[in-house]
């Protein structure tokens, strides 16, 4: 194909490309066709950026990079440049089934995208939406929250670590409470001086450092505060009660999956390699 024609044909796939999204305003459109590389979108609430969300899953599992790249498969003939360009002048039903495949390129697989989201809410409307627009593929995509997330890579890799199983158990808040709860009495302190609240409100602040409890008696040790000192201890116990449960509160979810990704490279590249992310 001569030089020409690669030109025309890159041009009438993204305007095709387009016309598949041409319900989407201006703006949300060059979000949706923009799939190589970060992209960050700012908008203000209610003004379609679910919409441009589910819209950007659905242009990438159809067509790939192909609304934003300059490559054009070897298949590709002046014939079925001309083919394009005369069904963009006057579409026909009959052709459009062919030409997206031919547009395609490097689709996506639904399962190789993962969308997070900070609420239930907020992943649930997603899945929804995104079963409304592509049907049964939509449950193979990664559309949940942080935790969801990184529980299914820690239901995978999770026996990396020393002490842990794939069948762990998940700790609400009561869970935590009453855990924290034995600790203080078996550390033989007061409830009312010593609330497991603010023992575990401390130990998900140290958490989300990644303090270990090693780092956070150190931190607490050079503190002056008796408190603070207590919770170190508290957290090392606390900790233990866990592991020995098999068993992992709502920080931890992250933590260990932090952790994983951050000791372990081949698992950092397997998902680096294998998610787009959204």
């Amino acid at each position: 194909m001569n030089k020409d024609y690669q030109t025309r044909f890159v041009a009438a796939r993204r305007r095709l490309i387009a016309d598949h999204f041409s319900h989407l305003n201006d703006m949300q459109r060059q979000a949706v066709l923009t799939t190589q590389g970060p992209l960050l979108l700012l908008a203000g609430a209610g003004s379609g950026k679910t919409t441009v969300l589910i819209h950007r899953i659905a242009n990438l599992i159809q067509f790939g990079k192909a609304s934003d790249s300059q490559e054009i498969p070897d298949y590709v003939s002046e014939e079925d440049v001309e083919l394009l360009e005369g069904y963009l002048q006057n579409p026909t039903e009959g052709m459009q089934a062919y030409l997206s495949q031919l547009c395609a390129l490097e689709p996506a697989a639904p399962w190789s995208i993962i969308a997070i989201t900070f609420t239930n809410k907020a992943a649930n409307e997603m899945k929804d939406r995104l079963a409304n627009l592509l049907g049964s593929e939509a449950g193979d995509i990664w559309a949940m929250t942080f935790h969801s997330a990184c529980c299914r890579i820690l239901r995978r890799e999770i026996e990396r670590l020393d002490g842990y199983n794939s069948s762990f158990t998940i700790y609400d808040t009561s869970d935590s409470e009453r855990v924290m709860k034995d600790v203080i009495k078996d550390m033989q302190l007061d409830e009312k001086s010593f609330p497991p609240r603010l023992f575990l409100n401390l130990i998900s602040k140290a958490k989300d450092k990644q303090q270990d409890p090693a780092a956070f008696e150190r931190e607490a040790d050079g503190s002056g505060d008796y408190r603070m000192e207590k919770a170190a201890t508290a957290y090392g116990e606390y900790q233990k009660r866990l592991r020995e449960a098999n068993a992992l509160d709502f920080d931890d979810i992250i933590l260990l999956t932090v952790q994983i990704l951050q000791d372990f490279e081949d698992v950092r590249q397997y998902y680096q390699l294998s998610l787009i992310h959204i």
